[in-house]
């Protein structure tokens, strides 16, 4: 059965500038769309999770891989055009010069489906970043890449006592439904066609 929630609430959107977000201890970041020069920065963050953060990212142990997969794997993961196949947003914090990806959500399509309907949504935070506010905000943000890439349909897959990332999906306030079975989760969310303000970028404008 689909649970109506709270109405999600529209707010800076991210498939038209970068969107600079405070987390709640006054760290200041930023959020943008993943680029494919983003791939060495994937890399570190990979090398950053805890083994429980890998974990509940990846669905299954992620430890002792060779370091050629994992650059293989960080440059498949950056070079997506967030329009078709996949797309996802970053959280970047600025380290100097140097920004720092301490979080990512992604929105890949069925392979073989450039343009469904329906997209898996994936979400990972550093570790000394969880409990600031920023899932919520990748979340939030995530909502205006699957308008931007025409989804309609978003899935996310937990494992079942993943309680914190159930909450945290309920939080967009989408209408959604919950099925568990052997251990795993799956929400369904539907991508509401009215309930929030929709706007134009102005393409020749965007700053990614």
């Amino acid at each position: 059965m689909l649970a109506q929630i709270a109405p999600y609430r529209e707010s800076s959107d991210v498939t038209c500038n970068p969107v600079p977000f405070t987390a709640r201890d006054r760290r200041a970041l930023t959020l943008r769309l993943i680029r494919s020069s983003d791939a060495p920065r994937l890399e570190q963050l990979f090398s950053q999770l805890s083994p429980e953060s890998r974990w509940r990212r990846f669905h299954a142990p992620a430890e002792n891989i060779a370091a050629e997969r994992i650059t293989a794997q960080a440059a498949l993961m950056a070079d997506v055009d967030n329009r078709t196949h996949e797309g996802a947003v970053v959280v970047v914090a600025k380290e100097g010069v140097e920004e720092q990806i301490v979080g990512v959500v992604r929105l890949a399509r069925p392979s073989g489906f450039p343009m469904a309907e329906e997209a898996e949504a994936a979400i990972v935070v550093l570790d000394a970043y969880q409990g600031q506010g920023v899932g919520s905000e990748l979340l939030r943000q995530m909502i205006h890449l699957a308008r931007h890439m025409h989804i309609k349909r978003i899935v996310a897959v937990f494992q079942a006592d993943n309680a914190e990332a159930i909450r945290l999906f309920r939080k967009l306030g989408l209408p959604s439904k919950l099925l568990t079975s052997h251990g795993t989760s799956e929400m369904f969310m539907e991508m509401p066609a009215t309930g929030y303000e929709t706007h134009s970028c102005n393409q020749e404008n965007i700053r990614w």
